[in-house]
């Protein structure tokens, strides 16, 4: 959600779409250029920690951009870089996520599974936009904020059982 919303914040700051177009580079180049590097990671460590600790990272990515927003220091550029960090975190976190499936589901409801993820996924990308069009008018960058923060709590919750 708060990827959305930043992109309405954006929009809101300078009316380019250029400065859009950036953060979402500066988000997926990390992402492509970490993936090899990741998946050893991932083959090596222990993919609950590594879940874990992206999911701290990007949540810390998300707490410095609400704090940013609140002291009034926030700049795009601090969301160019802040995204590059956000973008790494959640490509580890992903790929530990994946290669646990196997780990902790029978073979036989690895399809029921694949459509579930898949059902998250693409859910949440509808999702999203439309609970930030709704809640962003009366909550803002600092609402939407706090309920990513809350559900990066929730995440780590679940995986740290």
């Amino acid at each position: 959600m708060t990827q959305f919303a930043l992109t309405i914040w954006i929009w809101q700051q300078t009316q380019a779409t250029t400065a859009i177009a950036l953060l979402s580079f500066f988000f997926l180049l990390p992402q492509i250029s970490i993936s090899l590097l990741a998946g050893i990671i991932v083959d090596r460590g222990d993919r609950q920690k590594l879940m874990i600790v992206s999911d701290v990272c990007v949540g810390t990515c998300t707490l410095a951009i609400g704090l940013l927003y609140a002291w009034g220091w926030l700049q795009i550029w601090h969301l160019y870089a802040l995204a590059i960090i956000y973008g790494s975190g959640g490509q580890l976190q992903g790929l530990a996520f994946s290669a646990s499936i196997p780990a902790i589901v029978d073979r036989q409801h690895y399809a029921r599974v694949s459509s579930m993820r898949t059902l998250i996924m693409y859910g949440g990308s509808i999702l999203a936009p439309a609970l930030v069009g709704m809640l962003y008018p009366s909550i803002g960058l600092p609402g939407i904020i706090a309920i990513d923060l809350a559900t990066f709590l929730f995440g780590m919750a679940t995986v740290s059982i």
